[in-house]
């Protein structure tokens, strides 16, 4: 009974420790800066996104913590003081990337000589908070919880419980481990069935990646038709890539799957994927930008106008668009 007191204490002072939100109440600047941040960060825009994340960062916003450690630990190629410092502001509000991200690093001289000051967690404290933290949120029925399990244990199970209780990830995930070949099938073609399942949940579950892949499985058995509707709903849904051939279909450049000619509607969406990604200048811009004269070429200026429009309509009543970079990536 003592140890089931014992570990209720110490579930509930972890709750507590955590409990407040990771968001910091920023003001309307703070705020508009976190959301350009996090847009550009998604776009994998590193470069742009860094001051406008540093911003909100500085205000105490927790997801921009992480990212912006994020970056700087991909620019240096190691956990610095600066990224230990967001990733620990971070973690403090009940990050669990950040604390896997504290686990990965090495232990620092301090821990190694035994004189680091009481308040410094190594790594290996750090790997038991954030799993404490993740089991307690799994028993409340979170299934991020029960995929953020299995990266820290590496444990199967974690993955698959994750995916049979609807993370659209985690079935994106298991979906990839299966089509990359790991995993026994005893019984011919029952590996492609998992694939399938895990992909469409993923799809259906609203999460764009797992559209793509759903689409891609669907187009190499011969489904034009569901490859192009899955497409189109990761584009609607805001991938970035997903886009990119939707805008084309529209245009007919080329026509693949049988979509009416709407150059309208091919304006308006290569217009947002050029001003999401503009490349490095005028002379280099990004595939949007590379592509917008060419649809122009075939429009009248009435149509143009109409395109331009129809960006902004959109842009309203969908989400902004993503490269989607996984959350807890290389």
């Amino acid at each position: 009974m003592a140890k089931i007191l014992i570990v209720a204490v110490k579930i509930t002072g972890l709750l507590l420790l955590f409990s407040h939100c990771a968001w910091a109440q920023l003001t309307a600047e703070q705020e508009k800066a976190r959301i350009k941040g996090v847009f550009l960060y998604n776009m994998d825009d590193g470069y742009t996104s860094k001051p406008f994340l540093e911003i909100a960062a500085n205000a105490g916003d927790g997801e921009s913590q992480y990212y912006l450690a994020e970056l700087i630990r991909l620019r240096k190629k190691h956990i610095s003081p600066e990224a230990q410092a967001l990733y620990e502001a971070a973690a403090e509000k009940g990050d669990i990337y950040a604390m896997m991200r504290l686990a990965d690093k090495g232990d620092d001289l301090c821990h190694i000589m035994e004189n680091c000051p009481p308040d410094i967690k190594t790594p290996q404290q750090w790997s038991e908070t954030a799993r404490e933290l993740a089991k307690e949120r799994v028993s409340q029925g979170d299934t991020e919880a029960m995929y953020q399990l299995f990266l820290l244990t590496g444990k199967f199970d974690w993955l698959t419980q994750a995916a049979e209780s609807g993370f659209p990830r985690a079935q994106y995930r298991l979906g990839g481990i299966y089509e990359d070949g790991f995993g026994t099938f005893l019984i011919p073609g029952n590996r492609k069935k998992e694939i399938e399942k895990w992909y469409k949940a993923s799809a259906e579950g609203g999460y764009p990646p797992g559209m793509n892949s759903y689409a891609d499985f669907l187009n190499a058995r011969g489904d034009r038709q569901g490859f192009a509707y899955w497409i189109e709903q990761s584009a609607k849904s805001g991938d970035f890539g997903a886009m990119s051939d939707y805008a084309a279909w529209a245009a007919h450049m080329p026509d693949e799957v049988g979509y009416p000619l709407n150059l309208v509607k091919a304006y308006g969406l290569t217009l947002l994927m050029a001003e999401a990604d503009p490349g490095s200048g005028p002379s280099s811009p990004g595939y949007g930008g590379q592509v917008l004269p060419k649809v122009a070429a075939k429009m009248t200026p009435e149509q143009i106008e109409a395109g331009k429009a129809y960006a902004k309509e959109w842009a309203k009543t969908h989400p902004p668009l993503s490269r989607f970079p996984p959350r807890y990536g290389y």
